[in-house]
């Protein structure tokens, strides 16, 4: 009997600690200590020339910018960008903020498919002083999860406590699942007039 109370006194403990990192919700694609969202979309009758170019275009339609894309394979069948989104949620202090976030954009082409992949996601904060400091995608989710990592770079903080931390990635999550969304609905553009 005596084992049986502490069996059980065990684990409700684990329960109890398991919750307390509990990100269920959240949907965050975070592995190996990356976040870094990914969807794979079929094409069919789709070429992979076509696929390449509709990639191209859409990085110049949606950020109106031909410097966005930093490479560009047609051999591979691959496009890779840099992108500025917007993102608000409620920030210090409860208020709604407007945040600049930095993240590159992937897109893979071949065989009828393609791969999008957003990661490197950085938000960028001003303080009193005007003062950029950038908080990366991954110190949100270590924050989320009490891992505490040094900071090593100068500017490079994580100026949101837990809550501010689940918000925005929980906003993160539609940032990108509407870029996701923008990317297929270019790369479905037919080639015909």
């Amino acid at each position: 009997m005596k084992n049986l109370i502490v069996l059980v006194f065990i684990l409700i403990t684990k329960i109890t600690f398991a919750q307390q990192k509990d990100t269920v919700g959240l949907n965050v694609p975070f592995t190996n200590g990356e976040v870094a969202y990914q969807k794979v979309f079929n094409a069919p009758n789709k070429s992979d020339a076509l696929l390449f170019s509709n990639a191209q275009l859409w990085f110049v339609k949606h950020y109106r910018n031909l410097n966005a894309i930093q490479i560009q394979d047609d051999v591979v069948g691959r496009v890779l960008g840099n992108g500025v989104e917007l993102l608000t949620f409620k920030g210090m202090l409860g208020i709604d903020g407007t945040y600049d976030v930095d993240m590159a954009i992937q897109i893979d082409c071949k065989n009828g498919r393609y791969r999008a992949r957003v990661f490197n996601i950085v938000i960028e904060t001003e303080d009193a002083n005007k003062i950029k400091n950038f908080t990366y995608a991954e110190q949100l989710m270590n924050n989320l999860l009490g891992i505490h990592m040094p900071v090593t770079a100068a500017n490079n903080s994580n100026l949101f406590n837990k809550n501010q931390s689940k918000r925005a990635l929980q906003s993160l999550n539609v940032l990108v699942d509407n870029v996701m969304g923008s990317i297929n609905q270019t790369m479905n553009d037919r080639d015909d007039f």
